[in-house]
């Protein structure tokens, strides 16, 4: 058979040339993801399981080819939700903490302490801008079955893109580590949601590090709070946490969670945190994440200054639900200085109320009815009719506290004058409150609505 010796070079360039078109085709292998965008999704898929165990640690999958074209993803589970929270009403217990408004000019704080985890940093890194919304001033507790109520005073209302968490600090024992983190980040408006809330439970006991609250070296292998229990209507309970903005009260934001969640306990002691930093839970507690080099200072005077990379955060101490601490423990607040041997007097007493804007003038303080700021409250010694003992003025959530009250008879009155465009009172404007000692006694609040002529 004879071949024709023009063909082969014919043949030879279209080889060449079926090779080079291979070359260009489209393929289907695609570059994996950062390492450290896998292990996170990964670890929150692990804790949203129940995997306590090695969540952090995951291998990534060697498959990185593209889902086939006929393909489709699998649907977002549909959250049916069964109850909502309801309208807190006044507070059970809470917890006070230092405002740094008053210098926020001079951008530096007074009474931030991270050797024990006492944060007052509501201030953006290196530059130092106050934000004060992330100012704690007071968290407010309220039980009202199944609900428990939280709600975070602040200094200034959060901005309306804001992605700042509000965040309980729950700790069942009283030992200084937190048992859970419950967290929402404030929604654009004042409807309860479940959307970017979350409750984190320390399953291993690490949170804290060696000595709870003392700032320990950094150490990577403790993982804080680990277990994700429930993320944005995921979880047992689909209606286990919600948040939203107070419709009373801009300067607040509010969470609510089933009492169930903590196990119904009697006792515990909690804390505030709002938080536009770091927001890893993973990290508590944060003064044994980082050193005080990566932390910075918010004091001027300090060589650490300014704050670096602990900073727009906000925590406050300690206090107790279900008891009177007479110890201490860490983190929590301070306690009244115990007496000497030789003295006897009493444990000191409290009167705290309010006075609020009677939006519908019945007489009762409803949901949405917000306080008024900067009115004037005296107290006098003895049955009402007498004042000039002290005199308190409203905070911006209307509330107000008369402390270190030896056991008696008091009146509480609210001085404000009638007039017309002004104010005009729907309850009694003065009670007589009695206090036996040690009695911190919570009273109904003054309500007052618009003075129409």
């Amino acid at each position: 058979m004879k071949h024709n010796r023009s063909t082969f070079p014919i043949l030879a360039m279209l080889s060449i040339l079926a090779a080079i078109l291979a070359c260009n085709l489209p393929g289907r292998v695609v570059s994996s993801p950062p390492s450290s965008e896998l292990q996170n999704s990964q670890t929150d898929q692990a804790q949203l399981a129940g995997d306590t165990e090695g969540s952090n640690t995951l291998e990534a999958p060697t498959d990185t080819l593209e889902p086939e074209a006929s393909e489709t993803p699998e649907p977002s589970p549909t959250i049916e939700h069964l109850t909502r929270p309801g309208e807190p009403a006044q507070a059970n217990t809470w917890v006070t903490d230092n405002s740094t408004k008053a210098l926020a000019a001079s951008r530096e704080s007074n009474s931030d302490q991270f050797n024990i985890n006492f944060l007052e940093r509501p201030f953006t890194s290196e530059v130092m801008d106050y934000q004060a919304w992330l100012d704690l001033v007071r968290v407010n507790l309220n039980f009202s079955s199944p609900w428990v109520y939280v709600t975070f005073v602040l200094e200034g209302s959060p901005p309306a893109d804001s992605t700042a968490l509000y965040a309980l600090e729950v700790d069942l024992d009283r030992d200084g580590r937190g048992d859970w983190l419950i967290l929402g980040q404030v929604p654009a408006d004042s409807e309860w949601t479940t959307d970017a809330v979350q409750a984190y439970r320390d399953a291993n006991g690490d949170v804290g590090g060696l000595s709870p609250m003392n700032s320990d070296a950094p150490d990577s292998s403790r993982d804080g709070y680990e277990t994700l229990v429930f993320d944005q209507g995921i979880g047992a309970d689909p209606d286990a946490v919600w948040v939203r903005r107070d419709p009373g009260n801009p300067n607040q934001v509010q969470l609510a969670f089933k009492y169930s969640l903590i196990g119904n306990a009697d006792k515990f002691a909690f804390g505030g945190w709002a938080d536009d930093g770091l927001k890893n839970p993973g990290a508590f507690d944060y003064n044994d994440f980082l050193t005080l080099d990566q932390a910075g200072s918010p004091f001027s005077g300090n060589s650490k200054y300014p704050i670096k990379e602990l900073a727009s955060v906000d925590n406050t101490c300690r206090w107790t639900y279900g008891y009177t601490p007479t110890t201490n423990f860490p983190g929590l607040c301070p306690l009244p200085p115990t007496p000497t041997p030789t003295a006897t007097l009493p444990p000191p007493s409290s009167i705290a109320g309010g006075v609020f804007n009677d939006m519908n003038n019945n007489g009762a303080r409803n949901g949405g009815e917000p306080g008024l700021s900067s009115i004037t409250v005296k107290l006098g010694s003895g049955a009402c009719g007498s004042s000039g003992l002290a005199t308190k003025t409203t905070s911006s959530d209307g509330s107000f506290t008369f402390n270190n009250l030896s056991a008696g008879t008091y009146c509480v009155s609210v001085n404000i004058v009638t007039s017309c465009g002004g104010w005009a009172p729907t309850t009694v404007t003065q009670r007589t409150v009695v206090l036996g000692p040690g009695e911190n006694k919570l009273i109904a609040w003054f309500g007052y609505a618009r003075y129409i002529c």
